[in-house]
């Protein structure tokens, strides 16, 4: 249960911010470039999950809207796409039918080719023993171009913070002190790595700021407060199969929290002759051992 420390939101009802400059990028907003700006995409969740869910909706300038909506088009169709050959066991048939339709439509900023064409291939050759060899053919479902998730998440933070800052008698919100530090995103195959559960944990004491699951458990949002410092951590999950994570604010404190992460297992084949391979498992994660997005430490 939560308790004071955390101010409950009614579930079914949108937070709306009425702020004079972009939530995004400051600039001053006018009848000539603002826009209405959800900062869940309505178009980034399955179809209709938002309906009777809340929302942040704000003001953005048009430049900032179209961007952040291009980031969403193709993010969003992979993120709904199954993984080794299975959905997300929570996809109901609408949901499996939008993924579908999204990675027929939409194009990967990766491979320049609809989503549903995007998986990608690598092959490998090592030798093996006297005059052998050892091939190996990889195929990944699409994938993420890195950059451009953490340009979203970056965007839907600076929604978030602009709330939790929001000044009625200004009408604005503001941004954190220092640097952005994206750390990790991963697959839901491997919500059990090592860095991620070493950083759930290492959170967890710190104050909440924002928790929230909306549209119907497809988009969760996490910012922790750092008890001692102007750092704060930060989470999400996307479309219930990706995760991403990272710190904002002091650039000194992240750097000496992340040193003390990890590190992901690495595993070891050895071919002969002092040939070998070395690769990480992806580690999956049981419901009743994710922490990311309690609200503190039990």
């Amino acid at each position: 249960m939560l308790t004071s420390r955390l101010t409950h939101h009614p579930a079914n009802q949108a937070i709306r911010l009425r702020n004079v400059v972009c939530a995004y990028c400051g600039c001053e907003l006018n009848a000539q470039n603002s826009t209405k700006e959800h900062v869940v995409g309505r178009r980034f969740v399955p179809k209709g999950k938002l309906n009777g869910h809340w929302n942040l909706i704000l003001n953005a300038c048009g430049t900032c809207n179209n961007r952040k909506a291009d980031l969403e088009n193709d993010i969003s169709a992979i993120t709904l796409q199954p993984q080794h050959g299975e959905a997300h066991p929570d996809y109901d048939d609408a949901s499996k039918e939008e993924a579908r339709r999204k990675a027929a439509s939409a194009i990967s900023r990766r491979t320049k080719k609809p989503v549903k064409d995007s998986h990608e291939s690598m092959k490998l050759s090592l030798p093996f023993g006297q005059n052998r060899g050892v091939n190996f053919d990889f195929i990944s479902p699409p994938q993420i171009d890195e950059r451009r998730a953490f340009e979203l998440a970056r965007l839907q933070l600076s929604g978030f913070f602009n709330w939790i800052t929001y000044q009625q008698d200004e009408n604005r919100g503001y941004w954190w002190t220092g640097g952005y530090h994206p750390l990790m995103m991963v697959r839901r195959a491997d919500y059990g790595n090592k860095i991620l559960v070493d950083f759930a944990n290492t959170v967890l004491n710190w104050e909440p700021r924002v928790l929230g699951h909306t549209a119907e458990g497809f988009y969760s949002i996490c910012i922790r407060r750092h008890p001692n410092a102007e750092c704060w951590s930060w989470a999400m999950e996307w479309n219930g199969s990706a995760r991403l994570v990272g710190f904002l604010g002091d650039g000194a404190v992240a750097k000496a929290i992340t040193e003390t992460l990890g590190p992901l297992r690495m595993d070891q084949i050895e071919l002969g002759n002092g040939d070998f391979v070395r690769f990480r498992a992806e580690v999956s994660l049981a419901p009743e051992d994710d922490r990311l997005f309690e609200p503190w430490s039990k």
